[in-house]
């Protein structure tokens, strides 16, 4: 009598039940140091996690803590910019005769 066999299945289960797999990652993780700084609690990132700007949003994601760099503000871009010369906006635009249409 042949015996029947069941083929197993890997677990793709990530881990706890009903917790979705860990996102693919840019950096490997690395771990950071949680201290207090005044009434505040403060993490020291590692330098492959420099921020480029001075404010993050912060918020939950399930059980994850995540910090996402604040977006710009237009009025923040434009101010930035260098000023533009004073013969950027000639006073006036040469204007060239129309080119005649073919008619068929």
């Amino acid at each position: 009598m042949a015996k029947s066999r069941k083929k197993s299945r890997p677990d793709r289960s990530g881990g706890a039940v009903g917790e979705p797999p860990p996102p693919p990652y840019a950096h490997s993780p690395a771990i950071a140091r949680v201290f207090q700084s005044g009434n505040s609690q403060a993490v020291r990132l590692p330098k492959q996690f420099r921020l480029r700007s001075k404010q993050v949003q912060v918020f939950r994601r399930g059980n994850d803590l995540v910090l996402r760099e604040r977006p710009a503000k237009l009025s923040e871009l434009l101010a930035d910019l260098a000023p533009l010369a004073d013969d950027a906006f000639p006073d006036e635009i040469p204007d060239a005769p129309a080119e005649p249409i073919e008619s068929f």
